[in-house]
This record gives C-alpha cells, structure tokens and sequence, in this order.
C-alpha cells in the first residue's frame, strides 16, 4: 500500500529557536521542527487550545500570525495566517539537506526551479 503525502508542499527540517505570544500575552519558549509555505511544526510545554491565535517570532526571522491546527505530545501543528512564509521556506531551504539550526539568507532564489 502507497501512503500518500497529504501536505500541499514538502515540509524542510529546521531546529529553530521561538516565542510563541498569546491574546493575553501570555509568552512561551518554542522550538521550530520543520516549515512549510503553509505550516510549521513546533514543540514546546505551553499549554495551548486547538484552534487559538498565536503570534510566533522566529529568532533571526520575524514574526508570523498562526492558527493551532493540531496538537499531541508537546509538539504543535500551526497554520501560518500572516507573515513572510516564502521568506520562512526559503531560510529553511537555505540548510541544504542538513537539518537547520538557524534562518540562513542564500543568494538566488531557492524556491525557484
């Protein structure tokens, strides 16, 4: 049996350091695990409701409005809503095939075939 991907673009492995705010401002430490154009995985110990609005402020990077679309073992799946996400990919695809420790600027476009 073929698993199909059900992601709409591939997600890159990063390990980037984060701040998640909250509506109440509320701050907690993050770790960013992977990127997408659309999404981010991240882990943290914040105790955050499915569904919640957040802002996530990526070291080196900026800030991105995300949504909470799934949860489970301290690790979170957010929806970017505002923020620069080609930016974001493309810092990830700037590592290469190694996993990314920190947002890295590369010449040209990365995302361009």
């Amino acid at each position: 049996m073929v698993e199909q991907n059900k992601r709409g673009d591939d997600r890159l492995p990063v390990l980037w350091t984060g701040t998640l705010t909250t509506d109440d401002d509320r701050q907690f430490a993050c770790k960013v695990r992977d990127v997408s154009l659309a999404g981010t995985l991240i882990s943290t110990d914040a105790d955050i409701e499915m569904g919640e609005r957040l802002l996530l402020e990526i070291n080196e990077l900026g800030e991105f409005a995300v949504e909470v679309k799934w949860s489970g073992s301290e690790q979170l799946g957010l929806l970017i809503l505002a923020g620069p996400d080609l930016e974001l990919k493309k810092f990830a695809e700037g590592s290469g095939g190694s996993t990314s420790k920190r947002p890295v600027l590369v010449a040209g476009d990365p995302l361009a075939d």
